[in-house]
């Protein structure tokens, strides 16, 4: 059975809320957490991306097993929303652990952040690949994997936004990130448990006939032979890890080489979020008019300007910081929005080829790819932070020269090398708008041939 029909408002939006408790404590986690390590818990910088190259290692992992077991598994929930529901409370419990401090030295600390992270990162690629393979179970329309995106990055930019809104109000209490942070990761686990809850309520899944039944690792080889797969994976895994690695290096740049108070960090985060959120909207329409691969281009070129803008910035002109955010954050949504409305294509051009839909094993593979790139930037600037001289234990204006050139050279090129790499992949990707139309055209031939 195809759903090529229009989805009614409240799927989308349904949809959409899926994300936001996930996207909420992502964004606190990207922001926060490396410098929380590092400032707050006292871990060497060096520890602390370990630390992170191991859990979202972990992360990687999972995604290999959970792709194919979500395609195949069979209960009165439904396959993708058994795995959402269960890995909730697992999600939620170990997010709220990131942010206390236990009465730990040395490598007990170490080993219960890897822990309390492991935990978290394992259980979100439990909930994330299936909910991303939901896409195609409730379409197959090419428009309409865009709008439930649209819906998607619309919540999550939304929970996002909220989450530094909620940060931005704790300042005023507490100028304690070990205060401030608990509750804010009280209030983030509260909002995994319900927006999951409720997207899992609110959307019908729609199981596909030619979906594998059985858990076959031959599908991985397949896949691999799929020519525009292998060029949607480097512009996924490399936008999605500039998406991670800037906004983790942000408040060190912030407090340590503009000299800025941490509490501006949320701030100059907010702008950034609130540029991506209005920019998702802009960038729809120009997709539909312009098709994917310009509109990609387009966002990522301002994303970069917008970075190498950063070179310029001194600590007595830091009010030039919040106009550079803006910039990068309307290029940042174009990351968000326009890598992730491409893997239907692939997918369906390998149904194509081969007479069986994938999603679960393409998510996972996708995923796998992202957290990688993702754990090795982050476990890079953690090494060159700790190379470069950097001491957990002293404050932002104590830190060694070294330290700050470093942090000024990171913040520029360690996002903007994997964007301009993205550029060149995108420009050789080899399904254009005109090309998925005549693939949906032929899979719906096939499957009104099959059911017929």
């Amino acid at each position: 059975m195809t759903n090529d029909q229009p989805l009614p408002l409240s799927t989308r939006i349904a949809y959409g809320m899926g994300d936001f408790g996930a996207s909420m404590s992502l964004n606190v986690l990207i922001i926060f957490f490396f410098f929380f390590l590092t400032t707050a818990a006292s871990v060497p910088p060096n520890i602390a991306g370990t630390i992170l190259l191991i859990s979202k290692g972990c992360n990687a992992v999972a995604t290999l097993f959970v792709g194919p077991l979500s395609d195949n598994t069979r209960t009165r929930w439904g396959r993708r929303h058994t795995w959402m529901l269960g890995s909730a409370p697992i999600m939620a419990i170990s997010f709220v652990l990131h942010w206390w401090i236990p009465p730990l030295t040395g490598w007990q600390l170490y080993g219960y952040y890897l822990i309390a992270a492991i935990f978290f990162q394992v259980s979100f690629a439990c909930f994330l690949i299936p909910y991303s393979a939901l896409l195609t179970d409730l379409s197959d329309d090419n428009q309409e994997h865009i709008r439930l995106n649209s819906w998607r990055f619309g919540f999550a930019m939304g929970a996002s936004t909220f989450s530094l809104l909620l940060m931005e109000g704790l300042n005023f209490w507490s100028d304690q990130p070990q205060q401030q942070l608990p509750i804010l990761g009280t209030v983030c686990a509260i909002a995994l448990l319900v927006s999951i809850g409720w997207c899992s309520w609110q959307t019908e899944e729609e199981e596909k006939k030619a979906a594998s039944r059985k858990i076959n690792f031959g599908d991985i080889k397949k896949i691999a032979q799929n020519r525009p797969f292998w060029f949607l994976l480097g512009i996924y895994a490399l936008s999605w890890m500039a998406l991670l690695v800037a906004p983790t290096i942000l408040p060190y740049f912030v407090v340590n080489n503009l000299r800025l108070p941490e509490s501006d960090i949320t701030l100059i985060a907010l702008i950034m979020k609130l540029a991506t959120f209005a920019a998702i909207f802009i960038w729809k329409p120009i997709s539909a008019q312009l098709g994917k691969k310009a509109t990609f281009w387009f966002g990522i070129s301002l994303w970069v300007i917008g970075n190498c803008g950063l070179f310029y910035l001194q600590p007595e002109q830091p009010q030039w910081i919040y106009l550079i955010a803006s910039l990068q954050g309307i290029g940042m949504a174009a990351a968000y929005l326009i890598p992730p409305s491409m893997v239907p294509e692939a997918i369906d051009w390998n149904e194509l080829q081969t007479g069986q839909r994938r999603e679960g094993v393409f998510n996972s593979i996708m995923l796998f790819a992202n957290k990688m790139a993702q754990a090795v930037g982050l476990f890079l600037f953690g090494q060159i932070l700790a190379l470069a001289g950097f001491q957990e234990s002293l404050p932002p204006l104590e830190q060694p020269e070294s330290a700050l050139v470093t942090i000024a050279i990171t913040v520029i090129l360690l996002p903007t090398i994997p964007l301009l790499a993205s550029l060149l992949l995108i420009f050789f990707y080899p399904i254009d708008r005109e090309t998925h139309e005549k693939t949906v055209f032929q899979l719906q031939q096939r499957r009104a041939i099959d059911n017929s």
